[in-house]
């Protein structure tokens, strides 16, 4: 793939959609995509907040919680949707839903769907070039991870975590996590389309188990035949988790603003979880994230 044409954005709220569109706005303008914009409604909870003394009582709370569920639900879908109305009309895009050849300009479509939120966003990733998700914020973490393991992991197509704070450029100095394997791998063929347009890149090397066959110097090679020119850095031998993760913050955040990388698992469960290293540089660095498995 040279391009990305359509651009999915999973947008949820004011606190995070800003960062997510304008991240996802920046990329469209690179490829003159489509921005497929979406919301979704959970599911309302089904749990019975009180004991419960009579089968006609608890269906009286169950009601009762149901309505509640989803008149937050629609209040923030309303939200959600004058946010997107909001972030078109400032930038002034076209809004439609179809298809049309040598557009030549960004368009972009508002939709919603109903569901559990981690099961709809893995089946938009898949009809989708590229997903751009917002990034987990200290108000909700666990649920916003969960989202982005489903999007990585069952998704089929490359993940674009967007930075907690707005950024003016995206892709246009690119740092690679390059370690040979198999996920840092898909990471930069994903990657591509940003890196031929970027104005540097930088493969940031970690131990390869192989070095005189796929390490950086390997990935610098084949990025040379697309006319990339990528400069190679070793991050020094850190064995622990977190201290590697702060390494890798302080070598990239300061001056790139996107870094490609492999999601990592620690699970072989169906719905994996993100190993500790992949989570703690989706909470602490705060440049766009462009990942797969």
């Amino acid at each position: 793939m040279d391009t990305f044409k359509d651009i999915m954005v999973k947008i949820d709220d004011r606190e995070t959609a800003a960062a997510a569109l304008e991240t996802a706005l920046i990329a469209a303008r690179k490829f003159t995509a489509h921005l497929d914009v979406f919301h979704i409604k959970p599911q309302p909870s089904c749990l019975v907040p009180v004991p419960v003394v009579s089968s006609d009582i608890a269906s009286f709370v169950v009601n009762e919680v149901v309505t509640a569920d989803e008149q937050a639900a629609d209040e923030t879908a309303d939200k959600t949707r004058a946010v997107f109305n909001e972030f078109v009309v400032n930038h002034g895009l076209r809004q439609t839903g179809t298809p049309q050849k040598n557009i030549g300009e960004v368009s972009a479509e508002y939709r919603e769907f109903d569901g559990d939120e981690a099961e709809m966003t893995a089946w938009c990733a898949r009809a989708a070039d590229l997903m751009v998700l917002p990034r987990p914020t200290e108000n909700n973490p666990d649920d916003a991870l969960e989202i982005v393991n489903a999007a990585v992991m069952e998704g089929g197509s490359a993940v674009l975590l967007a930075p907690q704070t707005k950024s003016p450029s995206v892709g246009e100095r690119i740092a690679i996590l390059w370690d040979g394997s198999e996920e840092a791998s898909k990471a930069v063929s994903y990657a591509i389309p940003f890196l031929v347009r970027a104005q540097e890149v930088v493969i940031i090397e970690t131990e390869v188990p192989l070095e005189e066959i796929a390490g950086a110097a390997e990935l610098a090679k084949r990025l040379a035949w697309h006319e990339i020119d990528a400069q190679v850095v070793k991050m020094p031998e850190i064995s622990s988790v977190s201290e590697r993760a702060a390494e890798v913050v302080k070598q990239t955040c300061a001056h790139y603003d996107m870094l490609v990388m492999g999601a990592y698992t620690q699970s072989s469960m169906r719905r994996w979880i993100l190993g500790s290293f992949t989570k703690n540089l989706i909470l602490n660095a705060d440049i766009a994230l462009l990942m797969s498995h």
